[in-house]
């Protein structure tokens, strides 16, 4: 689970990641699966073998930084996109134009993140219907295709949020649990691995190897 990244070395903002360091660990994680004879596979409802790349948030360097590499290595992943901030003309963040654009690249698929980024663990039954439908039509306008995933902004999620999800009609929804997406039972709850700014290559790595495990 990436955020924003911006050109140039190491940042302070825990979930800003320096280009140096997303460039290494993505050429590091992909001959640690080469070495393992396994690939990067797109996030679906269903687990498979493999490893998954997702962004969080929707920001502009998903497409400027991030796409470039990951088109050049072949390697899928995702994006989760909040309304209010594509929409709040903060340059952070994507456009809806940059969006369509985005979604045009192979092996891209693009989420909801909630249209405002709340808490949906936090809030009245009836903003919560509204976090998820608002969310959700107003990115299928935008990109013209159907939208079937979610990632709950701030990790924040309980089973009613859950089930709120399934009604609306997502397929799958992630979380922020650290952990490995094993079974059906789990795909709308999906664990992932947060990365930081100040992740090396090999923190990355062990981190996806579950050396970090402990601390959660």
């Amino acid at each position: 689970m990436y955020h924003d990244l911006e050109e140039g070395n190491s940042s302070s903002a825990i979930y800003l990641l320096s280009s140096t360091s997303f460039r290494n660990q993505m050429r590091t994680l992909s001959e640690f699966a080469h070495e393992k004879q396994t690939r990067f596979v797109r996030l679906t409802a269903e687990p498979q073998p493999g490893l998954a790349v997702t962004f969080d948030d929707g920001y502009r360097s998903t497409l400027t930084i991030a796409a470039p590499l990951l088109v050049e290595l072949g390697i899928p992943f995702h994006v989760f996109a909040t309304k209010a901030y594509c929409q709040s003309g903060d340059g952070r963040y994507l456009t809806e134009r940059e969006l369509r654009e985005l979604s045009t690249l192979p092996n891209v698929v693009i989420g909801t993140h909630g249209a405002t980024h709340t808490h949906f663990a936090k809030v009245s039954a009836a903003a919560l219907e509204r976090e998820l439908s608002d969310a959700r039509d107003w990115l299928q306008q935008t990109l013209q295709m159907p939208v079937n995933s979610l990632s709950y902004p701030h990790g924040s999620h309980t089973s009613t949020v859950s089930e709120a999800v399934q009604r609306h009609g997502y397929h799958y929804a992630c979380s922020s649990q650290s952990g490995t997406f094993r079974s059906t039972t789990q795909r709308f709850n999906i664990p992932r691995i947060d990365i930081w700014s100040r992740d090396s290559a090999r923190t990355a790595l062990s981190k996806l190897r579950g050396a970090w495990d402990w601390l959660l």
